[in-house]
């Protein structure tokens, strides 16, 4: 079987792979104001390489509801993150 790349003749082609440096993982929540009706983007970046665990979906939604300053209505997705967050 013969392959074709786009390397130059005599060059070897170097393909990088994903690999998990210079990762960057994010919690996030749209809220949408009562009186306002405008959605908007809270988030939270977490530190290089590090995975969003249970502790820190607490931590960013007790920040989220002081920074509300009200009660909140949580739609949650699939992740299994949020079924050993506590919550």
């Amino acid at each position: 079987m013969i392959r074709h790349t786009y390397a130059p003749r005599g060059r070897t082609l170097i393909v990088e792979a994903w690999h998990r440096k210079g990762r960057t993982s994010a919690i996030g929540a749209v809220t949408v104001s009562p009186r306002r009706r405008k959605p908007k983007l809270d988030f939270r970046l977490l530190p290089d390489d590090a995975n969003a665990r249970g502790e820190d979906s607490v931590a960013f939604l007790k920040g989220l509801r002081a920074h509300l300053g009200g009660p909140m209505t949580i739609l949650w997705d699939r992740s299994r993150i949020h079924g050993r967050s506590g919550w």
